[in-house]
């Protein structure tokens, strides 16, 4: 029993001293490793910061430029719907309410900062609606302009087409006017055979002053089927050598060309058309003067036919 705690207490002292104190050498290297480890961690570490913060400035610059570019974009856009020509005041007003619009983006995007990646995002699909929104308006006002074209072209042609019958209508009135003219000309009356010649109280041919009674006027006025057929009135001017026209009264008067003239004598006639002799006489009021006379017949306010007499010098016979 006792030779057994003796050899226990040989094992016991023989453990302890084993167990002799670290060397300084070793806590020494473990000091240093754990240096190293920290070192290594902080470079990791640093790498992973001068990675995040080159990634991230690249984000914003790619952000920035998108920012850039849609607000470019939405300026190139604004200037198109400038552009964007038309007459038709409803959609003027639709064009004017897109440009409202994209005024109200520019606005906004001059608030959005670049990091703000969903704003940007959201913008860019408004301006792709905006996009398609302008392509319609582009072809609305293309098919408007197609159609004014046509209408231009077609009033154009109804234009041509209605100088063309205003020209030939004009023509036509032209030679209506001058078929008229022509009827009307060969309408009048007219005389042939008109003769004046002084008269005595006999009734025999003098043209000595102191011989005459009357100026004896003979004409017949011709045959004319156009003619206004019935009563008028035909109308004699004796014309003296000094143009003084011989008159009964100066209340003797008749129209022509718009004035009232005087005349010498008038005649009735019934006109029936055919040839019609017509005799006129002018009584001698003593107004008479040696020289040549002109007689003029009127009828229907025109003048139809014209006759020269001469008178002298009185004498015995």
């Amino acid at each position: 029993m006792e030779e057994q705690k003796n050899n226990q207490n040989q094992e016991n002292q023989q453990q302890t001293n084993n167990q002799a104190p670290v060397p300084p050498q070793k806590n020494k290297s473990a000091l240093t490793f754990i240096l190293i480890l920290v070192i290594a961690l902080l470079a990791v570490v640093t790498v992973l910061y001068i990675n995040q913060r080159s990634t991230t400035q690249e984000i914003e610059t790619a952000l920035t430029a998108e920012k850039d570019s849609l607000q470019s974009h939405l300026l190139n856009l604004r200037n198109d719907y400038d552009e964007l020509m038309t007459d038709n005041d409803t959609l003027n007003a639709q064009l004017n309410e897109e440009k409202e619009k994209i005024d109200d983006l520019l606005a906004e995007i001059k608030t959005v900062k670049a990091t703000n990646y969903a704003k940007i995002k959201q913008l860019q699909s408004e301006l792709t609606t905006l996009r398609k929104v302008a392509k319609s308006y582009v072809r609305q006002i293309d098919s408007l302009n197609t159609m004014n074209k046509e209408l231009v072209a077609e009033n154009i042609k109804v234009k041509n087409e209605m100088a063309q019958v205003t020209k030939s209508k004009e023509e036509l009135e032209e030679k209506n006017k001058d078929l008229s003219g022509k009827v009307e000309l060969a309408s009048e009356l007219r005389t042939e055979n008109l003769q004046a010649i002084p008269i005595n109280k006999r009734g025999k041919e003098n043209n000595k002053i102191n011989k005459i009674e009357k100026i004896k006027v003979t004409f017949q006025i011709k045959e004319n089927v156009l003619a206004e057929k019935g009563e008028r009135d035909v109308y004699i001017r004796i014309a003296g050598p000094d143009d003084y026209i011989l008159a009964k009264s100066e209340d003797d008067l008749f129209e022509y060309q718009g004035q009232e003239i005087v005349y010498s004598a008038k005649r009735p006639i019934d006109f029936m058309g055919d040839n019609l002799d017509v005799i006129v006489y002018w009584d001698n009021n003593g107004a008479l003067i040696p020289g040549t006379y002109e007689v003029y017949v009127f009828a229907d306010g025109n003048e139809i036919g014209n006759a020269q007499f001469q008178i002298v010098e009185g004498g015995l016979f």
